[in-house]
Formats: C-alpha cells, structure tokens, sequence
C-alpha cells in the first residue's frame, strides 16, 4: 500500500461519518461527565495492565478506578489464573490492600480484623468465627470484577455481567494484533502525567497527525510522508466496532542525521510484529474508550507505547505512558532505545501544553462547535462513539 495524497478521501470511506462540526460541551460538561462514568466506563472493558506486571504467583497490583468510585484487585493466583476482585474485605468493607503493587504468599490478610482470603479471593480464615451468625465462608470471598486477557493486556469490566466479550468487544483490533509477540518486548519506562484537561481532549490530541509539521516542527521535521504543501497525509485509516487505527509511513527521501542513522541501524533479528500485522511505519490504535497502543518501526525492529487516559474529573486527567521495548543485544541498541524515549517524551511535552490550553480555551464556552477537517477523521469518529454511548444529544 502507498500513501494516497488525495485530499477528502476519509469522508469518501466512511461517509456515514459526514462533515459536520462536533459539539464542544461533552468536553467540558460536568453532566456530560457524569453520564461518561455510567455509560462508558462502567459499561465497556477497561485495560488496567499487563500480565508481566503480576509474572508470579501471589503477585498483586490495585487499580484506582477514580472516576467510578472503585478499587480494584488484581492477582495471579497460584493455579496461574489471572483474576480480579474488588480491593474490599467483606466483613466490614475495610479496603482490603494498600500498596499499589506486590506479591503475597498465597494468602491476603485485611490489617482491620486479619479476616484471611486466598489469592483466589475464598474467604480461608476468620478469628472467633464461633462468635459470628450463620457465617458462610463459602459464599463469602472477595467480589469479583469480570477479568479476561488478550495478548498479555489485562481488562477489567465493572457491569454485573458484560454484553459482549473481550473478544467481541476488540473486533478489528483483535484481528489485525493477534499474535503480536508483546511478551517478547520489555517495560523500558512509566510516566504519570497530571493533566488539566478533559480526558477526551487529551485522546483528540494524540489522535491525529494534522498538527505535526506545526506542534511538532521541531521534533518531527520531515518524519512522516507529506503532500507538496507540507501537511501529512496517512497511509490509511481503519475504523472497527468502537476502535479505530490510523497509519503512517516515513518518507522515501527521509534525510537521516549520522547519530540517527548509527542510532536506526542495527543487527537484523526475528520481528516483533510480522508484517501482516503492522499497517504503517507508525500504527496508532485507540481501544475505547481510554487506551491507545501506538507501534512504530525504529530501524529493524519496532517499540510500542501504551497509553491509558484515567479521567480524575471533568478537567483533570491522569496521562500513563508506558513504553516498551525488545531486550538491547549491543550498547547502540540500548542508546538507541534511549534516544527514542527522550525524543518521545519531548513530543509529549508538547502535546500536554497544547490539551491543557485546549482544555482552557473550550471550557470558556467561548466555542459551540469543534471543526474537524478531513485528517482528523479517527476524532469524528471517536467522539460518535462516545455519543453512541452517552446517548446525550440522542433526543435532541
């Protein structure tokens, strides 16, 4: 496939999407949030992490899930199994770990009373039980959160029993990602960034290639391909049930500098993803409603970078990047990967400036309406999912 330069085509793909402004109150509204936590994030499945985060037996990390109100334990049993449960002892609703990360010995223990659960969440033990009513610890172990794992991700989803599953619910992304060797690929880095902003502001920001020659003109020169005035163009977009993908490709005349040449040349080794399953130099998926994996080929091999957007409020986001590589077999390779962070967080310095000013500018009220040109379809199309959901312009 080769980069089409034509202008409008997404609109000609996807033209159930049409043209039209798209309201700007969802971003700033704190009814519209409201309606966000029940309908979407209560509603849908939710990535929490990676199953190399709890490798072990007994290991154990906890997830705030803020803006839901809920706490959620997640621990590899020893049978293997990954599951998750509400981070609440059942005897006196005490929340049952603190720490954010761990590994006990097969058994957790509530500090207020020391009630004993098994890493499979069955209640085991309960100091003067004999005193209790008709206490059954066969019905009475930790909560569970419906888990389930695609490729190493984890999910969580917080209804009483999900309308579709995992599976179902990835579609296309499952498609095209199935079989990816993430497991192969290391956690080189973690950043949690405060951002004063919307969530979905924070999601538009990165969700388009529009503003790179202008946001990004220093970082970026001359990365992806662009027509002849200098505005990128994608190789192709893709739009699934509730994801989407959109691709880029570098271009043919990319002029490199010495230390990027040195830094993108490497020993050739067995590819983390095959070439079936990468559209682009860069594919960047975003899995509704809060998670993006971005892919992106460096030299021989390919990185990929997490981001999952956890909404603190109508105006404020937590902003996690993980970014993720294959184990360095030479110290150029190691610099290399080095390089590439610097260069991805100097990236992100940018785009967090512009989603708070953005943020600042919409909140005012001054705008109705966002105008989207043809580029941004994968915004059009992500804001129709979320009203899909929220129902909120629905009777309108």
């Amino acid at each position: 496939m080769k980069t089409a330069m034509r202008e409008k085509q997404w609109a000609e793909k996807y033209p159930e999407l049409e043209t039209g402004p798209v309201p700007a109150e969802p971003m700033f509204s704190e009814e519209y949030f409201e309606l966000e936590r029940d309908r979407i994030f209560r509603r849908t499945w939710i990535n929490v992490g990676r199953v190399e985060d709890i490798p072990e037996s007994g290991d154990y990390f906890v997830r705030d899930i803020v803006m839901c109100g809920v706490s959620v334990l997640i621990i590899r049993g020893s049978d293997g199994i990954v599951r998750g449960f509400h981070n609440v002892c059942v005897h006196r609703g005490r929340k049952l770990v603190l720490d954010e990360q761990g590994s006990c010995r097969g058994s957790l223990l509530c500090p207020f009373h020391s009630w004993v659960y098994s890493d499979a969440g069955e209640l085991r033990h309960v100091p003067d039980e004999e005193n209790f009513f008709d206490l059954d610890k066969q019905t009475l172990g930790l909560k569970p959160v419906h888990t389930d794992v695609w490729e190493g991700f984890i999910f969580i989803h917080l209804a009483a029993e999900p309308s579709e599953t995992l599976r179902e619910y990835l579609g296309g992304v499952a498609d095209q990602l199935d079989g990816c060797r993430f497991s192969k690929m290391k956690l080189l880095s973690t950043h949690n960034v405060d951002v004063h902003a919307n969530w979905k502001v924070v999601q538009d920001g990165q969700n388009e290639a529009y503003h790179f020659p202008f946001q990004h003109r220093r970082v970026l020169e001359g990365s992806f391909m662009r027509n002849e005035k200098g505005h990128c163009r994608y190789l192709d977009v893709n739009l699934y049930n509730y994801h989407s993908v959109w691709s880029c490709e570098y271009p043919p005349s990319q002029k490199l500098t010495p230390l990027r040449f040195s830094l993108a040349t490497d020993v050739l080794r067995t590819p983390v993803f095959q070439p079936s399953q990468m559209i682009g130099k860069m594919d960047h998926f975003v899995i509704f409603p809060n998670f993006v994996i971005l892919l992106v080929q460096i030299g021989l091999t390919t990185t990929y970078v997490t981001y999952n957007l956890w909404p603190l409020a109508v105006g404020r986001t937590i902003w996690e990047i993980r970014m993720h590589f294959t184990e360095p077999v030479s110290v150029r390779e190691q610099l290399r990967q080095e390089y590439f962070k610097c260069l991805t967080l100097d990236t992100l310095q940018e785009d967090m400036v512009a989603h708070e000013n953005v943020y600042a500018g919409l909140a005012t009220g001054a705008i109705s309406h966002v105008i989207l040109q043809d580029d941004e379809v994968p915004l059009r199309f992500f804001h129709k999912t979320v009203e899909d959901h929220v129902g909120f312009y629905r009777n309108a």
